[in-house]
């Protein structure tokens, strides 16, 4: 039989009971549990005012109904929502029944996602611990305490049926009228001795107001009798729910009147979930009436004027206690997330802004609040005394932590007890099964913001996390957005496969998200965004990284610079880079990366999600490879280019990247910084900074040019925190002649007199964050005490002799490098003592150079070359008999004979 609309209306016995069955229908408060399609019969459970119902619905040749429910007549609630139901499933067959019978076959049904969350929490019932505190009696208030010490409340109206409601979250949002704590409870007091005599002797002692999360309103239950109610308790009761216990007013705002009267009486006790749902709703209420009023000035909390789009998302959130800003990387949520704190700040009284942001991003956090408003920010850092001083007693509005710290101080911001919570790349949080995810969402809080760049429809079960954050009601349950959105596998056992229904979803999320795509707010945009992330150093990474540090400080420190000891800087400057990079290029065994985590992150917001094309540098080809290796995993589409790839091939590559849509990512060294079009992409990713600022001008330089279609170009800089990139990203620049001498390759010929050594040195000591000055004496350091099984590139005793790796392109190659670490650890070159020896300028000469030509012999047994006089020189070391100044001037081996081929190098071995 073919049911219709109008057929079920008339078959209920009024029409409010049909508005009341209608009601039950759309919040799916039942399953069905058996069919027999042939001669039109189902049976439904429903779940009912006093316990669960089963109603048969019969529809050969007519309408027949029963239901174990109180109600006298046929026509009854439970009858119409199951009616209603059947309905809608006639109403979804197609023409192509086929197709449709196999797709029911194929995914799970609606009822059987239901059954799957209620099974979920009869085995955690049965497998959790926990620890029972009995009321007075069966029926009424219990408390019960988990293995992980916390505390619910849970009233039992029917001990027997296990129904009732419970103080947890899950049964406040699962709209399943349980959940394990009251499954668990409804076992342990059945299996008290005389339980069914005794429970037939009971009455549920007072008038139970609590929050029915199906219905999404208050709900009421009692057992008392109208005598014991009184008359005017009696009315009241009535005048506000309904026969089946349900508030009647639509929205929950309109309880707030009868408050009063209904605490006058001893009898009813109103749950706190109900108190709670009453708070929220009338200050939704209060700040909608506020968003009507005039617009507010921007300039009031900034220093800067935001973009058009900008204030459209402040205006936006301002007046929502909870706000996701959804734009694309680089659009400026930050800018826009400052801007809602200071205002709601000025609106609200908040005094405790709370950042939680990825360990890298929290310096930038700081810079920009600083920069564009005139609010202060304390960074969270350090031991948990320090943390605490930070969040109870730091001044300024804003503090900021990171992800992983909110785990371990979850217990002192629930004290600290913060106005304003901001999530920044808060899709960190969208697997909300991690520990990281529940201890971000129990942390107390007014308002929220939520800052994502991802694509909101891509990973609908990602979502459900982050909206869960922000709004708890408005996904909830997961079954019933499961079985709403989710095509999930019967045979794979829960496998999503696919979504449906998405329109359903966006119109929900409209009133909580605001979103804009890159290309909508071109014209309005700047033409370089940079954006700079601080990534910090893994623990392997920061010993090497100050093992090159305690062999370089000491070169530093001497006044007199050998050109040996400017090509050790340099080597050593350059391995304190490519540790900052990966391990592997210093030991080609590990590959410990935070970067690479990082970049993948970058890169699946940028290219996986938004599909946008990307150039990433680095000045090492092995870099690159692994940079490559990751792509490759990712399913990430690319090209590289390196000084390896011929002239004559690179075209190809070029046109490969702008010309394929799918090609997403062009990978390259240096040798890409320069004579390539690279307009197809709109992103720059600098795997590390270069030296010389001008490279980083011609790696922009290859995206913004003529014809690059995007006005705006994304800049991103990786730097390892508390490291040698940190004082390169300082702005603290040599002079460009020193940093060729020292970093470039340079003359093969450098003439040095005092004043040209003391402004190297103290140019270099400026890099790495000394104040220029005389070095002075100082004691030898004593000798590390080191297991001999310790790597070299931990042990500063001996790295110096494991610093000439075969070079890739770009690096440099330590010539010698051998004969200079007698003492690798000396601090400073011996000055003169303070009676110096009397001798003639020309005896002092002669020593110097006998001492020079010392040195060149040591060098001609070790490699086959020595050290000679520069040309036009006779000696090496000349000493101005007037003055005292001595002038060193030499040719350093293997430089001599790739610049100058008269040179001649004898090849003879020691």
């Amino acid at each position: 039989m073919h049911l219709s609309f109008e057929e079920i209306k008339r078959y209920a016995d009024s029409s409010v009971i049909f508005k009341r069955g209608e009601r039950l229908q759309q919040h799916g408060a039942y399953r069905l549990i058996s069919e027999s399609p042939g001669n039109d019969r189902f049976i439904f459970e429903v779940d009912g005012s006093y316990g669960v119902y089963q109603t048969e619905i019969q529809l050969n040749g007519g309408i027949d109904t029963s239901c174990t429910c109180p109600y006298p007549g046929k026509g009854c609630k439970h009858a119409i929502a199951t009616l209603l139901e059947l309905l809608d499933r006639q109403s979804q067959a197609t023409k192509d029944q086929a197709d449709s019978l196999q797709f029911t076959s194929d995914y799970l049904t609606d009822e059987e996602i239901r059954d799957i969350a209620l099974a979920d929490r009869e085995k955690r019932s049965k497998h959790e611990a926990f620890t029972v505190l009995l009321g007075d009696m069966f029926k009424g208030d219990h408390l019960l305490n988990t293995a992980k010490g916390r505390q619910y409340q849970v009233t039992l109206h029917d001990p027997a049926a296990g129904i009732g409601h419970c103080s947890c979250l899950d049964f406040h949002f699962n709209q399943l009228g349980t959940c394990k704590h009251l499954l668990f409870l409804r076992e342990f007091i059945k299996k008290k001795k005389g339980f069914t005599k005794r429970l037939a002797r009971e009455t549920f002692p007072y008038v139970d107001i609590f929050w029915e999360s199906a219905a999404g309103r208050p709900r009421l239950y009692h057992e008392l009798t109208d005598e014991q109610l009184g008359p005017e308790l009696s009315a009241l009761l009535a005048e506000l729910f309904d026969d089946a216990g349900l508030f009647r007013a639509d929205s929950i705002v309109a309880f707030a009147a009868y408050l009063q009267r209904l605490e006058n009486h001893q009898r009813v006790r109103i749950q706190e979930p109900v108190f709670r749902k009453l708070s929220g709703a009338v200050m939704d209420d209060e700040l909608r009436q506020a968003a009507s009023g005039p617009p507010i000035d921007l300039s009031r909390c900034l220093k800067i004027q935001p973009y058009a789009y900008q204030q459209e998302g402040i205006r936006f959130g301002l007046y929502k206690k909870a706000v996701l800003i959804g734009d694309e990387m680089g659009l400026g949520k930050t800018l826009q997330a400052i801007a809602l704190s200071v205002l709601k700040k000025q609106l609200f009284g908040f005094t405790k802004v709370l950042v939680v942001t990825l360990s890298s991003l929290k310096q930038q956090w700081q810079r920009e609040i600083e920069r564009f408003s005139d609010e202060q920010a304390c960074i969270v850092a350090g031991p948990a005394k320090q943390r605490q001083q930070c969040y109870f007693h730091a001044p300024g509005l804003f503090k900021i932590t990171n992800y992983e710290a909110v785990l371990r101080d979850v217990t002192i911001i629930s004290r600290f007890k913060p106005d304003l919570i901001i999530l920044d790349e808060a899709q960190r949080i969208k697997n909300f099964e991690t520990k990281t995810a529940e201890a971000v969402k129990r942390l107390p809080r007014q308002h929220a913001i939520v800052l994502t760049g991802t694509p909101l429809e891509n990973r609908l079960e990602d979502l459900y996390s982050l909206v869960q954050f922000l709004d708890p009601d408005l996904l909830t349950p997961l079954w019933r957005f499961a079985a709403d959105h989710f095509l999930i596998s019967r045979r794979k056992k829960g496998d999503i496969q696919g979504y449906k229904n998405l329109d359903q979803v966006r119109n929900r999320l409209r009133p909580l998200v605001i979103r804009r795509r890159k290309e909508e707010v071109l014209d309005q945009l700047p033409e370089v965004i940079v954006n700079d992330y601080f990534i910090d150093l893994a623990e392997e990474q920061a010993e090497i990284h100050a093992g090159f540090s305690r062999i370089l400080l000491p070169l530093l420190a001497k006044k007199f610079l050998t050109q040996i000891d400017l090509r050790r800087i340099q080597v050593l400057l350059l391995k304190m880079r490519q540790v900052c990079n990966s391990t592997y290029l210093i030991d080609r065994k590990t590959n410990i990366s935070p970067k690479l985590s990082e970049l993948a992150t970058i890169l699946d917001e940028l290219v996986v999600q938004n599909g946008r094309k990307v150039v990433i540098f680095s000045e090492w080809t092995t870099m690159n490879m692994l940079i490559g290796k990751q792509l490759s995993r990712a399913a990430i589409p690319f090209v590289e280019l390196s000084g390896r790839v011929p002239t004559e091939k690179r075209q190809a590559l070029i046109d490969a990247f702008n010309n394929d849509p799918s090609c997403k990512v062009f990978l390259s060294s240096d040798a890409g910084g320069t004579g390539l079009n690279l307009q197809a992409a709109d992103c720059v990713i600098n795997f590390e900074l270069p030296w010389n600022p001008a490279k980083i001008n011609q790696r922009v330089g290859r995206v913004n040019r003529i014809g690059q279609k995007s006005t705006s170009i994304n800049v991103i800089n990786l730097i390892a925190k508390f490291s040698i990139e940190e004082r390169i990203m300082a702005g603290i620049k040599l002079k460009q002649d020193l940093f060729d001498g020292v970093f470039a390759d340079g003359s093969n010929e450098v003439v040095f007199s005092r004043e040209k050594r003391q402004e190297l040195v103290n140019s270099l000591r400026k890099l790495m964050g000394e104040e220029p000055s005389l070095p002075v004496v100082a004691e030898p350091l004593p000798a590390e005490e080191l297991a001999e099984d310790t790597p070299y590139f931990r042990n500063p005793e001996i790295l110096a002799d494991h610093l000439d790796f075969a070079a890739e392109e770009g690096e440099a190659l330590v010539v010698g490098e051998p004969l200079e670490v007698a003492e690798p650890l000396s601090v400073a070159a011996p000055e003169a003592s303070e009676a110096p020896i009397e001798q003639s300028a020309q005896t002092m000469e002669d020593v110097l150079n006998q001492g020079m030509g010392f040195l060149s012999g040591l060098l001609e047994m070790a490699t086959g070359q020595k050290l000679t006089a520069a040309e036009g020189s006779p000696k090496m070391v000349h000493l101005d008999q007037k003055t005292g100044e001595v002038t060193l001037k030499f040719t350093l081996p293997g430089f001599a004979q790739k610049s100058d081929p008269r040179t001649r190098a004898d090849k003879r071995g020691p």
